[in-house]
């Protein structure tokens, strides 16, 4: 009887994607934007991406589907703070997608600013597990990305990088940003 409902759910290309590859019916993926607009009301900062919002999987125009809150650590407070990111839904691929301002880095509860600062604090020996985790952390995605820009840069000779490679944060910031955004944070 299982078996027969699921089948069934198979000819109904509603819920293809439900199968393709993940056991929930909603997966969301994110993309970063730089350019956003900010408002704060009962202590929650809502984001607004100025962008258009365009499927980072199929490329198609999506539509504002609702919002999340996320709780990040900024660099100017002591108390983590709460941020409202819209969510997108693609009608053709299927897939959510949150928007995230550049400043966050996904899975993770500080800023990009906060992570470039305790590596750019650290000396090379440290007695913070934390800090020293952190800052393994900041240095194998750098490499990472500073990868998938040079892969990209193969695959597309005529791109145009544009960070600081002196500056931690702005590398960090640049490359999240890359990286979300071509689909290959894991």
């Amino acid at each position: 009887m299982i078996s027969n409902h699921i089948s069934e759910r198979k000819k109904d290309s509603r819920f293809a994607y439900m199968i393709s590859g993940h056991n929930s019916a909603i997966v969301y993926t994110m993309f970063i934007v730089s350019s956003f607009s900010a408002f704060v009301k009962d202590d929650i900062h809502y984001i607004f991406g100025k962008e258009e919002a365009v499927c980072p999987v199929c490329g198609n125009h999506m539509r504002f589907n609702g919002r999340c809150r996320r709780f990040v650590f900024r660099e100017n407070s002591r108390k983590r703070e709460k941020y409202s990111m819209r969510v997108f839904y693609c009608s053709k691929c299927y897939h959510y997608h949150r928007e995230l301002p550049d400043f966050v880095v996904p899975f993770k509860h500080l800023s990009a600013k906060i992570y470039a600062a305790i590596c750019d604090a650290i000396n090379e020996f440290v007695d913070d597990h934390s800090a020293a985790r952190i800052c393994r952390w900041v240095k194998g995605f750098l490499a990472f990305g500073a990868a998938i820009v040079r892969r990209l840069k193969l695959e597309h000779p005529t791109l145009v990088t544009n960070y600081d490679s002196n500056s931690t944060w702005d590398t960090l910031r640049y490359f999240v940003r890359v990286v979300v955004n071509i689909g290959e944070w894991k």
